[in-house]
C-alpha cells in the first residue's frame, strides 16, 4: 500500500470529527450481541455481496456455525470495523486502499475500542493540552487498570520470592529503561542504585503491605542496611530481565526455583512492555486513588473497566501464535447469579469478558448443568483442565467457537474457594488443543488470585492469601485441604492413557483376521469376566467395621480385558448445606474420602467435585465390581462428626463448633466396559472433529452421570448398576438397573 495514503488515513482517524462519528455508528448496534449479515449490510448501508467480498480479501472475520458454513455473524469487534470501514469510504477512500489491520490502527491512534464487554489494551498517549472529559474519563480507567494490575502483580511476586520473610521487608525494583551489559553482569552495589535511572518500585513492609511508586532516581539514606540482588533462578548465569530485588543486608541470598523466577517474569511482562507510559499510569495525582465498594455481586458494572481489563491482559498474558494472533482465543469470569441459590440450582452470568469474546458481560446466562465444565469447577476445590474439549464439555455458551466444531482447549479455575463457596470461574478458551502448559496453569492461578483479590475489594472484604507455595508444587490443586485425592484431572489422564493403549494395541494388530480374531478374543474373555468367573468377595462388611479385609489394585498384570468404574455420591447435600452450611459438607467429603483410603488398599481414589468420589478398576468382573460398591455402602453408611468454621450464606440455622452427621448415606453407580466395547467406541469416535479420545472418555462419564442421577431419583442409599442382560437403548444410552440391598445376615 502506498505509504501516503496510509498516512492519508491515518491522519482522517486521528480527527475529533471522525471519532465522534464512529462512536456515533456504534451507539446505534451497542445493544447487539451478534448481527447477521443482513442486519450489518442494512445498519452500515453496504451490500451483503460486499461483506463477502471483504471477508474473502481478510478484511472481516465474521463468525461461522461451522468452518466455511452456516450463517454469518458479526460480533462486537466486526462491527467496530464495518463503522471504520463506512467513514472512511464516506470520506472518499475506495474499499482496496482500507489496510487489513483497520481495526490495530484505530485502536494505536488512541480511541479505546467500543466494545462494551471488555477494555481496550491500547495505552493512552501521554497529552501536553488538556483533554476532552470524555477522553480522560477513558484515560483515567486505563491508568487504574494497570495500577491495579502492578501493585497486585509486584504484591505477589514478593510473596512468592519472599515467603519466609514473614517479620522483614523486601523490595521489587523494574527499571524503566534496560541497564547497559555491565551494569547486568556484576552486583549492583546499594550505593550505586540511582545508576537504573527511573524505576517502578514495590517495597512489601513488614505488615505485609505493598507501596508502590515511581521513583525518578531511587537511592538509600543507609545503603549499608540493604542488599542488592538479579532476578536470577538456581543455575542460570545472567539474567533475562533487569528486574532487581532488595533485601535486607544480614538476610541470606534468596535461593529462586526456576519456576518461581519463570511465572514471576511472565508477570512482570506485561508492564515491561508499557514503559513508555509509566509517566500517565503512576502519576502523583493518582497515588490516593480508592476503590468504591459496590453490592456484590449484581451490582458490578459489566463495563468496569478493571475487571474486563484483567479479562483482556490474561489473552495478553498468553502470548502470540506463529501467525500473530492470541494463543489463547478468549476468557470470561462467570459468577451465581443468586450465590443464595442451593448447588444444583445457580444460574451463572457471564460478569467480565475479554477481547473476541462472543459474549456480553452482564446479558449472557448459563444454566445449571453437572456436566458442563464451568459448574464443575464451582464447585471443585480444583483449576480443572481440558487439553481436548468434548462438546459436552462446555456446552450452555452456545456462541463459543468450541461449538463451532473446532474443538480446542479450556481452563475453569474456581476463585475464592479457599474458605467458602467459590465466587466465581474463570474460563479461558483456547482454538487449539493441548493449549496450557504447567508454567501457564501457575500464570493462571496467579491472575485468577489477582481477579479474587478485585472481587474482594468490591464486596469490602479482607481474605488473606494463603498456599503461594503449594501454587507452584501442585497449581491444579486450589484448596490444598483436598490435596491426598487424586482430582478429576488425573482421572482423565488415567482413563485416557488407558483408551490410548488399546487404541494403538488394536491399530498394531491391523485391520485384517488377525485383528478381527484379536476382538473376539477379547471379547469372550470379557464376556467371561461380566459373567462372574472370578473369585468371590468375603461377605459384606457392615458399618461398624473398622477396615475392609481385602485389597483390589487399580491394576491388575496383563493386558486390558475390562474396565470397571464405580462412581460414588454423598446423598443429600443440598439439605446438609442448607442446614450446616458449605463447609461442613467439604469437611464430610474429605471425611468420607479419607475413610474409603483406610478401607481400600492400593487404591487409586478420585475426588471429581462436591461429595462425588470415582474408582477405577481393571479386568474384575462386573459381580466383584458391585460388591465392592455394595460393601462400600454399607462401610460408609455411619455418624460423621465434622468442624463448623464459619457460616454460609444461605444457612438455616447459626453454627455450632462441631456437629455431628448421623444420616449419611451415599448412592453409587457401576458400569463395567468389555474391551471389545471400548475398541467400538474408539472406532465410532475415530473421525470426530475434537479428539477420539476424549469423547469416548466424556461418554464413559456421562454413563456415571446417568447411574449417579437414577440413584438420586431412587432416594439414596442405593447401588444402580448396568445391566449387561439389557441391550443398550442407542449408541450412547445404556441402561441401569437398582442392586437388591444383601443379606447381612
Amino acid at each position: 500500500m502506498d505509504d501516503r495514503v496510509l498516512q492519508s488515513i491515518r491522519k482522517h482517524l486521528q480527527q475529533p470529527e471522525t471519532w465522534g462519528r464512529i462512536r456515533g455508528y456504534l451507539q446505534l448496534v451497542s445493544e447487539k450481541l451478534t448481527v447477521t449479515i443482513g442486519e450489518a449490510a442494512q445498519l452500515f448501508d453496504f451490500t451483503e455481496n460486499q461483506l463477502r467480498d471483504w471477508e474473502e480479501r481478510g478484511l472481516l472475520h465474521p463468525l461461522r456455525s461451522r468452518p466455511n458454513t452456516g450463517q454469518r455473524r458479526y460480533p462486537p469487534t466486526e462491527l467496530e470495523k464495518l463503522a471504520i470501514i463506512r467513514d472512511l469510504i464516506n470520506a472518499g477512500y475506495p474499499p482496496g486502499a482500507i489496510p487489513l489491520n483497520i481495526a490495530e490502527l484505530w485502536h494505536s491512534l488512541g480511541p479505546a475500542s467500543f466494545n462494551g464487554e471488555g477494555s481496550t489494551m491500547v495505552a493512552p498517549q501521554p497529552a501536553s493540552a488538556p483533554l476532552p472529559l470524555d477522553r480522560r474519563i477513558a484515560q483515567t480507567d486505563s491508568a487504574i487498570l494497570w495500577r491495579y494490575f502492578a501493585s497486585q502483580a509486584l504484591h505477589h511476586a514478593l510473596l512468592l520470592l519472599c515467603e519466609d520473610l514473614s517479620r522483614s521487608h523486601a523490595a521489587i525494583l523494574l527499571p524503566r529503561h534496560a541497564p547497559d551489559e555491565d551494569t547486568l553482569r556484576r552486583p549492583l552495589p546499594p550505593e550505586e542504585l540511582a545508576r537504573v535511572g527511573e524505576a517502578l518500585v514495590g517495597w512489601l513492609s513488614h505488615g505485609r503491605t505493598l507501596h508502590l511508586f515511581l521513583e525518578a532516581s531511587p537511592a538509600f539514606e543507609y545503603p549499608s542496611d540493604f542488599r542488592i540482588q538479579p532476578l536470577l533462578a538456581e543455575g542460570e548465569a545472567r539474567p533475562a530481565d533487569p528486574t532487581l530485588l532488595i533485601v535486607p543486608r544480614q538476610m541470606h541470598s534468596l535461593n529462586l526455583q526456576r519456576s518461581i523466577v519463570q511465572t514471576i517474569r511472565r508477570l512482570l511482562a506485561p508492564l515491561y512492555a508499557c514503559t513508555e507510559q509509566w509517566p500517565v499510569y503512576f502519576a502523583p495525582d493518582l497515588r490516593n486513588w480508592l476503590y468504591p465498594a459496590r453490592a456484590f455481586p449484581r451490582g458490578i458494572d459489566p463495563s468496569d473497566a478493571l475487571l474486563n481489563g484483567l479479562m483482556d491482559l490474561i489473552i495478553t498474558l498468553g502470548g502470540q501464535t506463529p501467525t500473530g494472533g492470541d494463543r489463547w482465543h478468549c476468557c470470561c469470569l462467570l459468577m451465581p447469579e443468586d450465590p443464595a441459590a442451593p448447588p444444583g440450582q445457580q444460574v451463572l452470568m457471564v460478569t467480565a469478558c475479554s477481547r473476541n469474546s462472543p459474549h456480553r458481560a452482564g446479558q449472557s446466562r448459563i444454566f445449571p448443568n453437572e456436566s458442563y465444565l464451568y459448574f464443575r469447577a464451582l464447585r471443585s476445590p480444583y483449576l480443572l483442565y481440558r487439553p481436548r474439549l468434548a462438546i459436552r464439555d462446555s456446552s450452555g455458551l452456545s456462541q463459543w467457537p468450541e461449538h463451532f466444531g473446532r474443538g480446542g482447549s479450556a481452563v475453569a479455575i474456581p476463585i475464592g474457594c479457599q474458605s467458602g463457596p467459590a465466587l466465581g470461574v474463570l474460563y479461558v478458551f483456547a482454538l487449539s488443543q493441548e493449549a496450557f502448559s504447567a508454567d501457564d496453569l501457575r500464570l493462571l492461578r496467579l491472575m485468577s488470585l489477582i481477579v479474587e483479590d478485585l472481587l474482594l475489594l468490591y464486596r469490602a472484604r479482607l481474605d488473606a492469601m494463603q498456599g503461594l507455595e503449594q501454587l507452584v508444587r501442585a497449581p491444579e490443586v486450589v484448596n490444598d485441604s483436598f490435596i491426598n485425592f487424586l482430582s478429576e484431572n488425573e482421572f482423565i489422564r488415567d482413563l485416557e492413557s488407558l483408551l490410548a493403549r488399546l487404541q494403538q494395541q488394536e491399530a498394531l494388530a491391523g485391520d485384517g483376521v488377525a485383528g478381527s480374531d484379536a476382538g473376539k478374543g477379547a471379547a469372550q474373555s470379557g464376556e467371561r469376566l461380566a459373567g462372574g468367573e472370578a473369585d468371590r468377595l468375603p461377605a459384606a462388611v457392615g458399618a461398624e467395621a473398622s477396615e475392609l479385609l481385602y485389597p483390589f489394585p487399580l491394576r491388575e498384570a496383563g493386558e486390558l480385558e475390562t474396565l470397571s468404574i464405580i462412581a460414588l455420591d454423598i446423598d443429600n447435600q443440598s439439605q446438609i448445606i442448607r442446614r450446616y452450611g458449605e463447609l461442613a459438607l467439604r469437611n464430610l467429603t474429605q471425611a468420607i474420602g479419607q475413610r474409603i483410603q483406610r478401607q481400600l488398599v492400593d487404591c487409586r481414589l478420585y475426588h471429581i467435585y462436591g461429595g462425588r468420589f470415582y474408582l477405577l478398576l481393571k479386568n474384575i468382573s462386573l459381580e466383584r465390581a458391585r460388591q465392592i460398591a455394595q460393601t462400600l455402602r454399607l462401610a460408609l453408611k455411619r455418624p460423621y462428626r465434622v468442624e463448623l468454621l464459619q457460616q454460609s450464606v444461605w444457612q438455616l440455622e447459626p453454627p455450632e463448633t462441631s456437629v455431628e452427621l448421623s444420616e449419611v448415606s451415599v448412592r453409587l453407580g457401576v458400569t463395567l466396559y468389555l474391551r471389545a466395547k471400548l475398541v467400538e467406541l474408539l472406532q465410532r469416535y475415530a473421525s470426530a472433529p475434537t479428539s477420539t479420545l476424549a469423547e469416548v472418555r466424556s461418554l464413559i462419564v456421562g454413563d456415571l452421570d446417568q447411574a449417579l442421577s437414577l440413584g438420586q431419583e431412587e432416594g439414596g442409599d442405593c447401588v444402580i448398576s448396568w445391566d449387561p442382560q439389557a441391550e443398550d437403548r442407542g449408541p450412547h444410552v445404556r441402561r441401569f438397573i437398582r442392586l437388591d440391598a444383601p443379606d447381612r445376615r
